[in-house]
């Protein structure tokens, strides 16, 4: 949904959450490396079941990385570079995800849940 929404407004105009995602990893030339929070992100969902520990480690650090974003005051254009007078509804659905990604992978389903074979209405596994 953030694609869709204004995530800057710049002193030219607003940004595009779509725009920022397709130019967002070239934030590593100007020290600005928040977009690659998605990639840990990504990264400890896919760890999630397999190695817990590492997963946490991963998403962790995503959301501190994507905290880095907040210090993000000017987008560099080709002539001039526009100041972020404001953040916008698509800004803080990126964030939000972020967050809530973080929470499903440190509180989500244990070894237990997940790998214990299904429950009978009487109490017994069940046998296939």
């Amino acid at each position: 949904m953030s694609f869709t929404q204004v995530t800057f407004y710049t002193d030219s105009g607003v940004v595009m959450g779509y725009w920022v995602a397709a130019t967002g990893w070239l934030g590593f030339g100007i020290f600005q490396f928040a977009w690659y929070a998605n990639l840990l992100e990504l990264l400890g969902v896919l760890l999630m079941s397999r190695y817990p520990n590492r997963a946490m480690v991963l998403v962790v650090l995503g959301v501190l990385l994507a905290g880095q974003a907040f210090w993000f005051t000017e987008i560099p254009g080709q002539e001039a570079n526009m100041r972020i007078v404001d953040l916008g509804m698509g800004f803080w659905m990126w964030y939000a995800s972020i967050v809530l990604i973080t929470l499903g992978v440190i509180f989500g389903p244990t070894e237990e849940e997940c790998c214990s074979p299904p429950q009978s209405d009487n109490g017994t596994a069940e046998s296939n």
